[in-house]
C-alpha cells in the first residue's frame, strides 16, 4: 500500500471523489482528516429516511408480485445512463413511493373494515332463520332484549326470578323448545330494564350485540355482504394500481442505490480537509495502482498528487493478493481478523491446510459429492455473488478434498455398499479404514498436526525477518523444529522399525536432536539480552513452552473424533434403513431413511468440519505467528444493494434478458 495525497480545487471536490468511487482503488485515510461540518445533516437524514421507505416498499412488492420477485434473485444490471436521476425524476419516484404508501394504508383500512364486517356477520349467522325485525328494540313503554341462553338451567332460573321479581317481564323462545343454545327475546318495562340486565349478567346469557341492523338477520346479512363486496372491489382497484407500481420495482431499486452512492459520496466529502479555495484528501492505494490513479485524476481535473510508502509507525490497510484457489479461503481469515500490514499473508499456507483438514474430517465420497453438488448449484446455476459466492467456492473446493479423502479412507455414505449387498461388496480404501484402525489415524493426525504447526513457525521466522529480528525468529522456531521430531523419534522409534539396532539408532538420533534443540533455545532465546543470567532464564522459559506444544498437537486428535463420528452415524443410518429387509418395501424404507438421515449427517458433519478446521487454524497455527491488529482494505467505490452498474449498455441488456429468461 502507498499513501497518496490529492490536492485540488474546492469546487471539484465532489467530482474528484465521484471519480475515485468509479475507479474503486482508494481508501480514504481518516487518521489525518477532520470532518467537514459545512454540509447540513438534514440532507443525510432525508437520504436515510427515503432509503428506508424504498427498502420497505421494494421488499413488500417483491413478496407480493411475481414481476417484482424475479428481480430479487440477483442484482439487476443497469447502465450508467439508467443510474442517473434528474431532479424531476427523483420527485416522480418520491411521489410514486408516497402513492404506494397511501395505497397500502388505504388497503389496510379496508381490510380492517372487512374484518369488522365479517365479525358482525359471524354474530348474525346463528339468527339467520329468525324472522323478526331486529331493528325493533323498543315500544313506547317497553324494551326488547335479543340474546341466547346457553343452557336450560340458566333459562329456567331467570324465568323463575322474573316471575317473582319482574312479573311484567316476558321471555319468548324464538326456536323450538329444548334446543340449546336457545335464542330468545325478553320484553320488559323501561324502568325495569337495568334490573333485568343485572339479573341476566349472573346467567349464562349472551345478548346480541347492537349491530347496524337493517331488518331481520337475513336482511342484515345481505346488507353486510354487499358492504364486503363493495370493499373487496375497492381492494381490487388498489391491487391493480399496486401491480402497476410493481412494474417499476427495478427503477425503485436503482433509485435506492443512487441514493446510497450519493450518501457514501457525501460522507467521503466530509473527510477532505478544506481551505478557502482548495481541498486535501489523503488515501491509501495499492502501490502498483498509484501512478495509474494519479495520472487519471490529473487528466480529468486540476489536481496535484503525490504518494509514498507507509512510514514505520503507520498501519496501512491490508489487501490480500492471492490466486483464485487461495482466494476462496480468504473468508476464513476475514472471520478471524485482518493481519498487520507488517506481517506475512498467511493465506498461501492456511488455504491448503484448511482444505486438507476439512476433507479429512468429512472424508466421505458421497457426502463430499453432495456438498459439491449443492455449492455447484449456487455457483453456476444461481450465480450467487459477494460473501455467499466466496463461501460456496470454499465449500466446493473442500468438497473435492472430502471426496479424495473418502477414497483414501474408503467411505461412501459410511458403509452403504456393504449394507445394501449384505457384505458381498465393500467400498475399497486406498490406504486404511479409520473404523478398523483408529490408532493409526490418531498417529497420522498428530503427525499432520506437527507439520501444520511447523508451517506456522516458518511464517513466524519470516515475520521476524521482516522486522529485522531473524535470529529471534529462528530461536523461537528452530528450537521446536529439533525438539519435537527428536521426542517423536524417542517415543515412536519402535513403530518405525522392527530391527532393534535401527530402533536404538533412531532413539539416539532423536535424543541428540532434542538436546540440540534445547541448547539452541537456551543460547538464542534471549538474543539481544546482555546479562547472561537473564538470557538463561529467558531460554528456560522458552523451553517450558513444550507443554503448550504438546497440548496443541493433542488438539489434532479431533480429526479422529470427527472422522469416526461421521462414519459411525452413517453406519447407524444404513443399519436402520435395512431393518425392512431386502424386499421392495425394505429398499423403499431404506431410501426414505437414507435420504433424510444422510442429509442430516452431512449437515452436522460439514458444520463440524468447518468449525473445527477453523479452530485448528485460529488457535493452533495462528498462535505461532499471527500478530493481527490490521484492517482490511475497504476501497471507496459505488457500493450498491440492488443493482450492478455496467458501463457497456449492450452487455447490460443481455444480462437482464438472461435474468428474465431464467425467471
Amino acid at each position: 500500500m502507498s499513501k497518496m495525497s490529492i490536492l485540488g480545487v474546492r469546487g471539484d471536490r465532489e467530482k474528484v471523489i465521484d471519480a475515485l468511487m468509479r475507479l474503486g482503488l482508494t481508501e480514504i485515510d481518516e487518521s489525518e482528516t477532520e470532518l467537514d461540518q459545512t454540509r447540513p445533516d438534514l440532507d443525510q437524514a432525508a437520504n436515510l429516511d427515503m432509503r428506508a421507505r424504498l427498502v420497505r416498499a421494494i421488499g413488500q412488492l417483491q413478496d407480493r408480485f411475481p414481476t417484482a420477485r424475479q428481480l430479487a434473485s440477483k442484482k439487476l444490471t443497469v447502465t450508467e445512463e439508467d443510474f442517473i436521476f434528474t431532479p424531476s425524476e427523483e420527485e416522480d419516484i418520491r411521489q410514486l413511493v408516497s402513492r404506494y404508501e397511501s395505497l397500502i394504508e388505504e388497503e389496510e383500512s379496508i381490510n380492517h373494515e372487512i374484518s369488522l364486517l365479517e365479525q358482525e356477520m359471524a354474530q348474525l349467522v346463528p339468527w339467520k332463520r329468525i324472522p323478526i325485525d331486529l331493528t325493533k328494540k323498543r315500544t313506547a313503554r317497553t324494551r326488547l332484549i335479543f340474546g341466547t341462553f346457553m343452557d336450560a338451567v340458566s333459562q329456567e332460573t331467570f324465568e323463575a326470578d322474573a316471575l317473582e321479581d319482574f312479573p311484567l317481564t316476558a321471555v319468548q323462545l324464538l326456536e323450538e323448545v329444548g334446543i340449546y343454545p336457545a335464542k330468545v327475546v325478553i320484553v320488559t318495562l323501561d324502568e325495569q330494564l337495568a334490573h333485568v340486565r343485572a339479573r341476566l349478567a349472573s346467567c349464562a346469557f349472551h345478548e346480541l350485540a347492537d349491530l347496524p341492523f337493517t331488518g331481520t338477520a337475513r336482511d342484515s346479512l345481505l346488507a353486510l355482504e354487499q358492504k364486503i363486496e363493495s370493499s373487496q372491489a375497492g381492494c381490487q382497484v388498489i391491487e391493480e394500481e399496486l401491480k402497476e407500481i410493481a412494474g417499476q420495482c427495478g427503477r425503485l431499486m436503482t433509485y435506492h442505490d443512487f441514493l446510497l452512492v450519493g450518501y457514501d459520496r457525501a460522507r467521503a466529502e466530509e473527510k477532505a480537509a478544506l481551505t478557502q479555495y482548495t481541498f486535501l484528501l489523503k488515501v491509501w492505494v495499492p502501490e502498483d495502482q498509484a501512478e495509474k490513479t494519479g495520472s487519471q485524476l490529473q487528466w480529468d481535473f486540476d489536481v496535484a498528487w503525490s504518494y509514498r510508502a507507509p512510514l514505520e509507525d503507520e498501519e496501512a490497510p491490508v489487501k490480500l493478493k492471492n490466486n483464485p484457489l487461495v482466494r476462496a479461503f480468504e473468508v476464513v481469515l476475514e472471520m478471524y481478523g485482518a493481519p498487520s500490514s507488517k506481517e506475512t499473508d498467511p493465506m498461501p499456507v492456511m488455504a491448503p491446510f484448511y482444505m486438507i483438514l476439512f476433507g479429512m474430517m468429512l472424508s466421505d465420497v458421497g457426502y463430499g459429492a453432495m456438498l459439491m453438488a449443492g455449492t455447484a448449484y449456487l455457483l453456476f446455476k444461481k450465480k450467487v455473488e459477494g460473501g455467499t459466492r466466496q463461501m460456496s467456492m470454499m465449500l466446493f473446493i473442500s468438497g473435492i478434498s472430502s471426496v479424495l479423502w473418502g477414497f483414501v479412507f474408503g467411505g461412501f455414505f459410511g458403509d452403504l455398499i456393504t449394507a445394501v449387498t449384505d457384505g458381498r461388496l465393500n467400498f475399497p480404501a486406498l490406504w486404511f479404514n479409520p473404523m478398523d484402525s483408529p490408532v493409526q489415524l490418531l498417529i497420522f493426525s498428530m503427525v499432520f498436526g506437527v507439520i501444520h504447526l511447523f508451517f506456522g513457525l516458518g511464517i513466524h521466522i519470516r515475520n521476524e525477518r521482516l522486522k529485522g529480528n531473524l535470529i529471534g525468529g529462528l530461536a523461537d522456531s528452530v528450537t521446536w523444529y529439533l525438539i519435537i521430531p527428536g521426542l517423536g523419534l524417542i517415543l515412536g522409534a519402535g513403530a518405525l522399525s522392527g530391527q532393534p539396532a535401527t530402533v536404538e539408532l533412531l532413539k539416539n538420533i532423536g535424543q541428540w536432536m532434542a538436546i540440540a534443540g534445547a541448547a539452541f533455545g537456551l543460547i538464542f532465546a534471549g538474543h539481544g539480552i546482555k546479562n547472561p543470567f537473564k538470557r538463561l532464564i529467558k531460554g528456560l522459559g522458552a523451553l517450558y513452552g513444550i507443554t503448550s506444544y504438546l497440548s496443541d498437537i493433542l488438539s489434532y486428535a479431533r480429526v479422529l473424533a470427527l472422522v469416526l463420528a461421521t462414519s459411525v452415524i452413517a453406519t447407524v443410518i444404513n443399519m436402520l434403513g435395512m431393518l425392512g429387509g431386502r424386499s421392495v418395501f425394505g429398499y423403499l424404507l431404506f431410501a426414505l431413511i437414507g435420504v433424510f438421515g444422510h442429509a442430516l449427517n452431512l449437515a452436522l458433519s460439514a458444520l463440524s468440519a468447518f468449525v473445527h478446521s477453523c479452530r485448528l487454524q485460529y488457535v493452533e497455527m495462528f498462535g505461532k505467528f499471527f500478530v493481527g491488529g490490521g484492517s482490511f482494505w475497504k476501497p471507496l467505490r459505488r457500493s450498491t444493494d440492488y443493482v450492478k452498474i455496467e458501463t457497456d449498455k449492450k452487455k447490460a441488456l443481455a444480462v437482464n434478458k438472461e435474468m428474465g429468461e431464467a425467471s
